[in-house]
């Protein structure tokens, strides 16, 4: 199988696991432009695990975030995956400078809220605190805005669009079949069960 057949399946199969837990047109948008080949490369070369726009606290305040977005059952989660790395990677070949400084904006502003609660950096928090801080922000509440609940979101896509793209995700979230069937109209989703990848380019 080419290279670009793989490409083309596993857009596909992506496309199909992100619209569930995304949305279709989300999911497009991650996928979509040069989104796919970046995170493609990021996920073959470890070399690219180094930080390129996040400060070493707003990633270690990621790391936090992703560990409880994904976590770790019987299968590793966000955390084990590096999907904190793949967001700063993507955040920076991927995002326009405005989207940029929309992440690392909510990424000070969730640490500063932790720092007022708490006394400490959300990363140093308690589990069940870090929770409780996330879980207000994607409520909007006090004092998050609406503002920072949408940054919010966007980068916990990034986390789930990084994990799907992980050997972890494409291999064993996914049920693998190399040879994807053909279109069945109207099945019901709780019949089907896990999506389908169709390769993994390693």
């Amino acid at each position: 199988m080419t290279t670009q057949n793989n490409v083309i399946l596993n857009r596909r199969s992506l496309l199909k696991g992100l619209g569930v837990v995304l949305g279709a047109q989300f999911a497009s948008q991650l996928v979509g432009g040069s989104g796919l080949s970046v995170a493609m490369a990021f996920q073959q070369d470890s070399a690219l695990r180094q930080l390129q726009l996040l400060s070493e606290r707003q990633l270690k305040t990621l790391a936090s975030m992703a560990d409880l977005i994904i976590p770790q059952t019987d299968t590793p989660g966000a955390l084990e995956t590096d999907c904190h790395w793949f967001v700063d990677n993507q955040l920076k070949h991927c995002f326009d400078s405005d989207e940029q400084a929309v992440a690392t904006v909510i990424l000070n502003k969730i640490d500063t809220v932790a720092l007022g609660q708490w006394g400490k950096a959300f990363y140093q928090g308690e589990q069940a605190g870090q929770l409780a801080l996330l879980t207000a922000l994607e409520a909007t509440e006090d004092p998050f805005t609406q503002a920072d609940t949408k940054a919010f979101k966007m980068l916990k896509a990034l986390v789930v669009f990084g994990f799907f793209t992980s050997k972890v995700g494409m291999t064993q979230l996914l049920a693998y079949d190399p040879v994807p069937g053909g279109f069945k109209g109207s099945v019901p989703y709780a019949s089907v069960g896990k999506a389908y990848s169709g390769g993994y380019p390693f």
